[in-house]
């Protein structure tokens, strides 16, 4: 880790808006090391703490004294007293009153929260504990550098720099730079994360899935490489008068499109790759045979073998719009969705009967409110907290 005066400068820079390319990397990389970072930077820019809170905190927390903390609150409370016979300052004052007493319940919150959340953890998991995912996702580029995206974040978008789907900046990168390197936005296990591509097209990736692209396209055609789950807004895109295509290359199969809408599942751990059309038309490549699709039509890619039948897209997209949607959907495929989402493993216990589920639920909801709607099945489900983390375990 850099030392505390490196990071407290940088933010200050931060604030000033004097943040070189070469500094918002370094900035990014601490943020990414401990999630106490962030919440912290979060703390400091959206109230008016600067520089030399900031550079207090860093020194006491690189110290590793048990009693920074408490240093910490008496440096707070001696500058509050500091400034009570003192008028008010502008609302940029570095060292107000007000920024010091929301400086001490910014870091009591951020420092003594997660303490009490350690000590709950001491107790058994409930079903009603494990959140959905939330936007999560880390960014690798081909030169080497890994960042961490922001939670707060719906997603990411390539137009003149790389930055946040709001304009928040990401990385400052030359247009050199921009026409060589290739992204990789990885999406975790309870994680989700939207991409905005260069030529203007959508991707919202859903959990454990993963999109590689280059942040500048070629002149001649537009190819991305997809593990995972995705959902494709692809916008027409011309070179010369004539369309360029848009391939989506997924193991051994590749989607042509020109400009439409499109749902591919293709897990590692599937055997399956099944290429759902919502709107225009696509071509899919599989083998050496080519299947075309028009929209309501999927195409599912097992053992070497393709079959294309009219199925209804609303539960093949429904995650897309927050929510699960089973309609005859098997029990495996329901727990691996369930799995992917809440990020827990799941695991069989005894001989389970073929069981398939027909419902819709929303996806923000607690895995206790999930559970319940497949109960009705007759099924039942246990945590087991045997290992590191808890396991789901389906009982007949």
């Amino acid at each position: 880790m850099k030392l505390s005066a490196e990071i407290a400068a940088l933010i200050k820079k931060h604030l000033e808006g004097n943040l070189s390319s070469t500094d918002a990397i370094e900035l990014n990389q601490w943020l990414a090391e401990d999630i106490s970072h962030q919440q912290f930077f979060d703390k400091l820019t959206h109230s008016d703490e600067l520089y030399e809170d900031a550079l207090y905190y860093l020194q006491l927390k690189s110290d590793d004294s048990e009693d920074w903390l408490k240093s910490l609150k008496a440096k707070t409370i001696q500058k509050i007293d500091s400034q009570k016979e003192r008028p008010l300052k502008r609302r940029n004052n570095w060292l107000g009153y007000a920024a010091a007493i929301i400086l001490l319940a910014a870091i009591s919150y951020i420092f003594l929260i997660p303490n009490w959340e350690k000590q709950a953890s001491q107790n058994p998991t409930s079903f009603s504990d494990i959140q959905p995912a939330e936007n999560k996702a880390e960014l690798r580029l081909s030169n080497g550098q890994t960042i961490q995206l922001r939670a707060d974040k719906d997603g990411i978008k390539v137009n003149e720099q790389l930055t946040y789907q709001d304009g928040t900046d990401l990385i400052k990168l030359d247009d050199q730079e921009l026409s060589k390197l290739t992204a990789t936005v990885q999406v975790p296990k309870g994680g989700k994360y939207q991409v905005t591509l260069p030529d203007g097209s959508t991707v919202f990736l859903n959990a454990s899935s993963q999109l590689s692209y280059p942040l500048r396209f070629p002149q001649e055609r537009r190819v991305v490489k997809l593990e995972g789950e995705a959902y494709f807004s692809v916008n027409e895109s011309y070179h010369q008068g004539m369309k360029k295509a848009f391939i989506v290359t997924s193991r051994d199969q590749e989607v042509h499109v020109t400009g439409t809408e499109f749902n591919i599942s293709a897990y590692p751990d599937e055997s399956d790759i099944t290429t759902t059309l919502v709107e225009g038309s696509v071509n899919v490549l599989h083998g050496q045979k080519l299947s075309s699709l028009k929209p309501n039509q999927q195409l599912t890619w097992k053992n070497k073998k393709a079959r294309v039948q009219t199925v209804d897209v609303t539960s093949f997209i429904a995650w897309k719009n927050n929510k699960f949607l089973f309609n005859e959907t098997e029990l495996r495929q329901v727990m691996k969705d369930i799995s992917r989402w809440y990020d827990i493993e799941v695991g069989y216990s005894g001989t389970i009967p073929a069981t398939y589920f027909y419902g819709e639920i929303e996806r923000n909801k607690n895995l206790a409110e999930v559970l319940t709607l497949l109960e009705k099945s007759g099924l039942k489900f246990k945590l087991n907290h045997q290992g590191k983390e808890p396991k789901l375990i389906v009982l007949p």
